[in-house]
């Protein structure tokens, strides 16, 4: 513990930052990695609760034939079948890899930052 003080305060060497320096460099980084992660959280769960928001289920029934939804029950069933298609996708996708298209979406945001 005594060398990690003396390194720190001692006179820079040929090649390293400063203590100083260094301990400034690493909180900057800590802080920009805190920003980061958080807009990430953000962004993961905004595009999450995009994916269910119900007019957006709506536009992908709009997309399918109209003969189709008519014979499968109509168009609130066919909503509620498109809803736990998400979810069900959502889930394995998750289980699949690191949060899924979550984790993807998190990582995209991250590295914007």
């Amino acid at each position: 513990a005594e060398d990690v003080i003396v390194t720190i305060i001692s006179e820079r060497s040929p090649g390293f930052l400063s203590g100083e320096a260094a301990i400034s460099d690493a909180v900057r980084d800590l802080a920009q990695h805190h920003v980061r992660a958080w807009r990430g959280v953000q962004a993961a769960l905004r595009r999450m609760i995009d994916r269910f928001d119900p007019a957006a289920i709506e536009e992908e029934l709009k997309s399918n034939s109209a003969i189709g939804n008519l014979l499968s029950g109509g168009r609130n069933a066919k909503l509620w079948e498109l809803y736990q298609k998400r979810h069900r996708d959502i889930a394995q996708s998750a289980e699949s890899s690191f949060l899924g298209e979550i984790g993807a979406d998190f990582r995209d945001a991250y590295e914007e930052e």
